[in-house]
């Protein structure tokens, strides 16, 4: 098990390898098999570059996965949100290893036993072997390497240690495939000098310049009409701006359970009963533990701190014991009754030294701490102590020291001594950090107090609430079945009808509570004439505090939006391109002849505004926003010439070039520009590469049938 151990500890570096990285494939051979072991459609989950899928290979892989994580962190099971994480985890490394082994196969890139024997115990270890088994002096003991390896080639197999080796050479494996192939394409890329250097050059100008722009919004859209010959022909001649990822939507009709006035009425009823018990009890913090919804809460109020006014007057005229009638709050009804009533501080200032238990041994830490109070009571110097003894580091230095802290600021058991104590008294309290020794060197000005012990419980739909809502839902989707009378049922009767977008990956609709699973009912049918059923095949869905009624409502597939649906974008873009036609015509107008900017402004009721270093390169004007053409333009009239109009995204654009600076292009210049660049494209082509090969795969995900 030292192995084991050793591992989990190096867990960081290793898990990372294994199960967080993108590339990083821990899975044996499940998929090999691929299409053979499908039975029947019912069971296929998906379909990548042409090889179906089963539902059972992806839940052997998954469930390896699972295992894997628990072996690396010690766990016997995985929390839910890791366990989801973990589920598109192994979805992407499926696709992933799926699409790239056809490309490794068809490239002939592999890892031979010789590379892999390199990686582990040659001249090229790999980082994982060398996080694993690096000494403090950053070399390999190779010695320990070869005895770890020889320990588990004579284990048995699927032991623990057996499995994470395995899992550890595939991961090694993966990666240095992946790592050629990355290396193979990145070599095809190439970038010329003369190109590198005319960009270098054109990045090396800077210009400040002068503008005037002329807005789109100048000209009403009203005035300018567009018409549906123009709208096809836009959408024609356009048509990759228009690609769209499949979704769905529905209409839903929400029944939410809201409790009535009966369930207002015998949640009061339900307080009123014990009143009398609450008021004889001597145990105030008990009774509320067994009684409450909430816990206890110590705090000691003053007045002006209780935001009810009935409660305040009621918390500081009464006495201790004193009981208030049931009240209510925010759908909550109370019953408060005066725990205590002191003359407490709001502040105070303390030093205090920590004893941390060893191995959970509480027991001894009170020990030191009490033999440590004793030694402060004899006239030990506190300071010196708890520089010497604390375990709280950061207070230590200051002797303990841990300045004014209010009411609430220390944990509970910390707090109740700190305020209680005298001035000066030295005090042993347990928390869940250990044993402090506190002393309190101030304490602010002492006022009145009080705590209550609070009684509540929140109104909530009783059974009978929720049948009714339940029968609601049931009626209304009994009686409109299908589609054009859920429409009209719902609009007739004022029903809150609501709209949700979906993809195959939404795991939950805003406002309803873990709703995958309707979800999943949009998209394991295409009926968009019936309600949606649920997996017991009935019409109404619960959510939380809703009942829910669907319909499913439009189906888009990938591919391009119609141009019905993008008719309203296209609009806009047209409209837009009509406006600049004219605007351009009007500058030019203005322009002919013009001895200045300013004289163009003068004509066309513009502002001439300024804006300095503005390259080849540059992202945006400021001022203007992100206007390319603009740029372009700048970066390449001549100086003090006055551009032609320029089309751009915010209006019609006229330049000025007032002052250009060029800085000097040398050989190593260039060199340096071109490094940047090629670096750029390398961070890219890791990405992009199997972005490529992916979209060819055609990957079809059918997990929705699923999860």
């Amino acid at each position: 098990m030292a192995t084991l151990q050793k591992i989990r500890n190096r867990g960081v570096f290793i898990g990372i390898i294994i199960g967080g990285a993108l590339f990083a494939f821990i899975a044996g051979d499940a998929l090999k098999s691929g299409g053979s072991l499908l039975t029947n459609s019912r069971n296929e989950m998906a379909e990548i570059a042409g090889e179906s899928v089963n539902i059972r290979d992806f839940q052997n892989r998954f469930n390896h996965n699972i295992e894997v994580a628990k072996l690396m962190s010690g766990q016997t099971s995985i929390p839910s949100e890791q366990t989801e994480r973990m589920r598109e985890q192994t979805w992407q490394q499926m696709v992933q290893e799926m699409v790239m082994n056809q490309e490794y196969e068809e490239l002939g890139i592999s890892v031979s036993s010789d590379e892999l024997y390199d990686m582990v115990q040659g001249r090229n270890i790999d980082p994982t072997i060398r996080q694993m088994f690096q000494n403090e002096n950053g070399t390999i003991d190779r010695a320990q390497v070869v005895a770890t390896l020889q320990n588990l080639i004579n284990a048995k197999a699927g032991t623990p240690q057996k499995k994470y080796w395995l899992n550890i050479e595939k991961a090694m494996s993966t990666q240095r495939t992946l790592t050629k192939y990355n290396s193979l394409i990145q070599k095809g890329l190439y970038m010329p000098n003369a190109l590198v250097k005319n960009l270098a050059e054109k990045g090396s100008k800077k210009v400040d310049i002068n503008y005037v722009v002329k807005n789109y919004n100048l000209i009403p859209d009203s005035t300018v009409n567009v018409s549906d010959a123009e709208i096809k022909a836009y959408y024609n001649e356009h048509k990759d701006l228009f690609k769209q990822t499949e979704s769905r939507r529905i209409d839903y009709v929400p029944f939410t359970v809201e409790p009535s006035t009966d369930d207002y009425k015998a949640t009061e009823k339900s307080l009123a009963d014990i009143k009398a018990d609450f008021a004889a009890e001597t145990n105030n913090i008990q009774f509320v533990e067994l009684n409450a919804d909430n816990d206890f809460n110590a705090y000691y109020f003053k007045k002006d701190e209780i935001t009810n006014k009935d409660l305040a007057e009621f918390a500081f005229a009464g006495t201790k014991g004193d009981v208030t009638d049931v009240y209510s709050e925010n759908d909550t009804y109370k019953l408060a009754k005066i725990n205590e009533v002191k003359m407490l501080p709001d502040s105070v200032k303390a030093r205090h030294i920590l004893i941390r238990p060893v191995n959970g041994d509480y027991a001894a830490a009170q020990a030191k701490a009490d033999s440590l109070k004793a030694l402060v009571e004899k006239g030990s110097r506190f300071d010196d102590l708890a520089k010497a003894n604390s375990d709280d580091q950061g207070s230590a230095v200051n002797g303990g020291d841990l300045g004014w802290f209010t009411q609430g600021k220390m944990v509970q058991p910390f707090n109740d001594a700190a305020f209680n104590s005298k001035k000066n008294e030295v005090v042993v309290v347990l928390t869940q950090f250990g044993a402090h020794v506190i002393q309190v060197t101030k304490k602010g000005k002492a006022v009145k107090k009080v705590q209550l012990a609070i009684v509540d419980r929140k109104v909530e739909a009783s059974n009978k609430t929720i049948q009714a809502a339940y029968a609601l839902a049931r009626t209304f989707a009994g009686n409109n079945l299908e589609r054009d009378a859920f429409l009209k049922a719902s609009s007739e009767q004022g029903m809150q009808k609501r709209t949700a977008n979906l993809k195959k990956d939404t795991k939950n609709i805003p406002g309803l509570e873990n709703s995958r699973e309707l979800v999943r009912a949009a998209y394991n049918t295409d009926e968009m004439e019936t309600v949606l059923l649920n997996g017991d095949n009935s019409a109404v869905f619960e959510f939380g505090d809703k009942f829910v009624v669907a319909i499913l409502s439009d189906i888009k597939e990938e591919g391009f939006s119609s141009v019905n649906d993008v008719a309203s974008t296209i609009r806009r873009e047209v409209r837009k391109e009509k406006k600049a036609e004219m605007m351009i015509a009007e500058l030019k107008k203005a322009s002919q002849g013009a001895q200045s900017l300013l004289s163009v402004a003068t004509k066309e009721n513009l502002e001439v505004k300024n804006a300095s270093a503005i390259s080849f390169s540059s992202f945006q004007i400021p001022g203007a926003g992100i206007e390319p053409n603009v740029i372009s333009t700048a970066a390449q009239i001549e100086k003090g010439k006055i551009s032609e109009p320029v089309e751009g995204n915010q209006g019609v654009y006229v330049v000025v070039v007032t002052n250009e600076n060029t800085d000097e292009v040398t050989d190593e210049t260039v060199k340096a520009f071109k490094a940047r660049l090629e670096q750029g494209y390398q961070y890219r082509t890791n990405y992009q590469a199997f972005q490529a090969l992916k979209e060819n795969a055609e990957v079809i995900d059918k997990r929705y049938k699923f999860y």
